[in-house]
């Protein structure tokens, strides 16, 4: 993990905010002594002062770029809200570039016409960046940080994101803890790292219950409402008595098909949903779901970017509904 402004502080032993005098060469904000010993840990520690962070918070730069995946779910629009009012209440600007849905070339057009702007700094909504982009990203010297996405093997790629592994593992608890043990989880991106975190959090509380999870017990997916009308077969063929949908849509798609086959909710099938967003409340039965803060998310990430903290949890809650029935 790149060394912090946090790191040098701590291995000088002064606060962040001389490290940055320093750093910044602010001439007759500090004694010459306590200037070598942060020069020093700083040389230690590998740390270069981000110029394009400091700009940004000394509000010489304002804008701030937004680059958003057009995700099926619909999130996203939580999201920018909780950035948009961040920026608002710190009189800063922003601009907004969509990378299309998982689109590689469209993101890297974003990307680089973010980059090609007077910009502070990036925010990357639901972008999932090859090592290339992150690259460029990198490169630019510019400060990035991606929101709601992450990639727990890259240290270097900062993010604000709820913890999907937590999400997942959270989700089937509270399904075992009723008396299933037939649970499926559906819905899932396959080539996501997201989908990589949160069925690891499955197969844990799977594992811990003793339960051998079957072939065709995980069913992969877009997150959108028509995957979930077309996974409802496969759910309904392996006689689960109850799924963690990867998404508030997916889950709705289930319903619907549910509903048009006969079934009973939830007494023939128990559904919780990974988001929480508003279609919680217009499905019947409402959706239990553990519920991801998305405005927080968004606001908390701006802040985030300006004080080149390093990457943050966002927590989650269960919400219960009426879609989970005990066995």
């Amino acid at each position: 993990m790149k060394a912090t402004i946090k790191d040098v502080a701590k291995a000088a032993n002064v606060s962040t905010a001389t490290v940055s005098r320093v750093l910044a060469s602010k001439k007759g904000t500090y004694r010459e002594s306590t200037a070598k010993v942060v020069r020093q840990a700083a040389d230690q520690l590998g740390y270069r002062r981000n110029i394009s962070a400091a700009q940004l918070a000394a509000n010489e730069t304002s804008t701030i770029a937004i680059i958003i995946n057009d995700t099926k779910t619909n999130f996203w629009q939580v999201v920018l809200d909780g950035i948009q009012e961040a920026i608002e209440k710190l009189k800063r600007d922003s601009i907004i570039f969509y990378a299309g849905n998982n689109d590689s070339a469209k993101l890297t057009a974003a990307i680089n016409a973010a980059l090609a702007r007077p910009i502070a700094g990036i925010l990357l909504v639901a972008a999932k960046a090859n090592a290339q982009q992150l690259k460029v990203l990198d490169q630019s010297g510019l400060p990035y940080r991606f929101v709601s996405i992450y990639d727990g093997n890259d240290n270097s790629a900062k993010y604000t994101s709820s913890n999907n592994f937590d999400i997942a593992r959270r989700a089937t608890q509270y399904l075992v803890k009723r008396g299933h043990r037939r649970i499926g989880l559906v819905g899932i991106d396959q080539t996501s790292t997201t989908a990589q975190q949160r069925l690891l959090g499955y197969r844990q509380v799977m594992d811990g219950a003793g339960v051998v999870v079957e072939p065709g017990w995980v069913q992969y997916g877009d997150y959108s409402f028509e995957n979930g009308q077309q996974l409802f077969r496969q759910v309904h063929q392996q006689q689960l008595t109850a799924v963690v949908a990867a998404s508030d849509m997916t889950a709705a798609g289930i319903i619907k098909a549910a509903h048009q086959a006969g079934l009973s909710l939830p007494e023939e099938l128990s559904i919780i949903s990974i988001d929480g967003t508003f279609i919680c409340d217009i499905t019947a039965p409402q959706l239990t779901s553990v519920s991801q803060n998305f405005h927080l998310m968004g606001y908390q990430s701006v802040a985030n970017l300006l004080a080149d903290d390093d990457s943050a949890f966002i927590p989650v809650e269960i919400v219960e509904r009426q879609s989970v029935q005990s066995l």
